[in-house]
């Protein structure tokens, strides 16, 4: 059994068949369940959530025909991987701690080790329950979660793209799941120094100022600032080739804006080598 929350709603049974809920809320009311973890939630705020503006007493019968639904889905004989359970006052899922996304991610989330950061990275498929409508209460419970994992996903990304020895595995799942990042949000500048990091760790120059340039641009049409200094010393710190490779309008941007990248680039690299003793090296890299 497994349950897929990041990026949607999936779930799928042992024989690897995907289970189908009755209605969208009895989908909301599982998806809060598993968020909920086994601290559970009140019946009374899921009913208030899910069924806004319904009376007390018909919040409370939706509320559990919708569990009737879901029971009949986890039919609960004591062996299953995944059942519902709970008292006059609270509801909860019981499943093993391996069967739901969000779980072995924030498990993975709190390692050391590149193995389990990456495996972290491939389970972010996406935004929290992205595509699943959830109006009305429900959405105000979400929307603080949703953000917390987007914002556990970036902080994944940088912490891989910062690995001192970051292996071919490593190295793709956090391009993977910047790239993701970046898609979702094109202002979200971690991701985006990740992917920086990964294209300089190659030698990949012209892909790393591609990416600071949409990243600046982005930047500027969304939110009106330029990027942080984090991000521009990623820029500044690599070494310029003699000449771009491919055409100007590959990158997007305007020569003029090019141009200046590369003259702020030079000549804070001849600062630098007026500051060493090594003149002659300087020279011959410039």
């Amino acid at each position: 059994m497994y349950i897929r929350l990041l990026g949607g709603i999936e779930v799928v049974s042992a024989g690897g068949q995907p289970l189908h809920f009755a209605t969208r809320k009895t989908s909301l009311l599982f998806a809060a369940l598993v968020l909920a973890g086994p601290k559970g939630l009140r019946r009374e705020k899921v009913a208030a959530m899910l069924w806004t503006g319904s009376g007390e007493q018909q919040a409370r019968n939706s509320l559990r025909q919708a569990l009737v639904d879901i029971r009949r889905l986890f039919p609960s004989t004591g062996n299953e991987a995944i059942r519902i359970e709970g008292n006059a006052d609270t509801i909860w899922v019981v499943a093993n701690d391996n069967e739901a996304d969000i779980w072995i991610f924030d498990r993975n989330c709190q390692a050391d080790d590149g193995a389990s950061l990456a495996a972290a990275a491939d389970l972010y498929r996406g935004d929290l329950l992205d595509g699943l409508p959830s109006p009305g209460e429900i959405d105000e419970w979400l929307a603080p979660l949703r953000a917390n994992y987007t914002r556990k996903a970036l902080d994944l990304a940088e912490r891989l793209s910062l690995l001192p020895e970051l292996g071919e595995r490593e190295e793709q799942a956090c391009e993977r799941l910047a790239e993701r990042l970046v898609t979702s949000d094109p202002c979200a500048e971690q991701a985006h120094r990740a992917l920086i990091r990964v294209f300089r760790r190659h030698g990949r120059t012209n892909d790393a100022f591609r990416q600071f340039l949409a990243c600046k641009e982005a930047l500027k049409r969304e939110l009106g600032v330029e990027p942080e200094e984090a991000t521009r010393a990623l820029i500044e710190r690599i070494e310029a080739p003699m000449e771009l490779k491919g055409s100007i309008a590959d990158y997007g941007q305007p020569e003029a804006e090019l141009s200046r990248l590369w003259k702020r680039r030079r000549l804070a690299l001849s600062f630098r080598c007026r500051k060493s003793r090594r003149s002659r090296s300087c020279r011959s890299r410039t």
